[in-house]
């Protein structure tokens, strides 16, 4: 799956951005977001994709980092759940 168009529309509307700043290689810091702000973002993406995020956070500095990420906790997901069936 690739979550980074869902997360690039969710950050245009959380973060009142626009579409041309939001690319995947865009930095969270040039943006405005700061770290707290992307800890808030990031379990509002765990309620959005009905994820558990890790116990272990990883860091985060682009847009492409949090949609890897997403893409990452999506699959392993999808391997549990299919091991399970």
């Amino acid at each position: 799956m690739n979550s980074l168009s869902i997360i690039q529309q969710l950050m245009i509307e959380e973060f009142g951005l626009e579409a041309s700043q939001v690319g995947s290689e865009a930095n969270l810091e040039e943006l405005g977001v700061d770290s707290l702000a992307t800890i808030e973002f990031m379990f509002l993406l765990e309620d959005k994709f009905k994820l558990r995020m890790s116990d272990n956070p990883v860091a985060v500095k682009t847009v492409g980092d949090i949609a890897r990420e997403i893409d990452r906790l999506l699959a392993q997901q999808q391997a549990v759940s299919a091991a399970s069936n």
